[in-house]
């Protein structure tokens, strides 16, 4: 019974859309953060001293300090949005197959 109701589900049209959709999201949102993170490493091996750059004249605070820093929020931004979709638009279509195959 189980096994017939996972072949169903699996063979069902917007459970397919829903399981790419929620892919490529994924892949999304991981290479926009690779890109991001491997920008701030390139800077820091082919231009060190533009993070060694103080933000403020006699400041121990670089430039690289507050990238750094940006780059960590940067990546719980985007681990925010993921979480909100997946609570709001894929939480949904997936309570719409489970109620479709009950």
């Amino acid at each position: 019974m189980q096994q017939d109701l996972a072949e169903r589900i699996a063979n069902d049209p917007e459970f397919q859309q829903l399981s790419q959709r929620r892919s490529a999201y994924g892949w999304r949102m991981a290479i926009i953060m690779m890109l991001v993170y491997f920008a701030f490493i390139l800077v820091i091996a082919y231009a060190p001293g533009l993070f060694a750059t103080k933000i403020i004249a006699g400041s121990p605070i670089s430039l690289g300090i507050t990238l750094g820093f940006v780059l960590i929020v940067f990546a719980f931004i985007l681990t925010g949005l993921y979480v909100h979709k997946a609570n709001t638009v894929f939480d949904a279509a997936t309570r719409k197959i489970k109620e479709a195959h009950q």
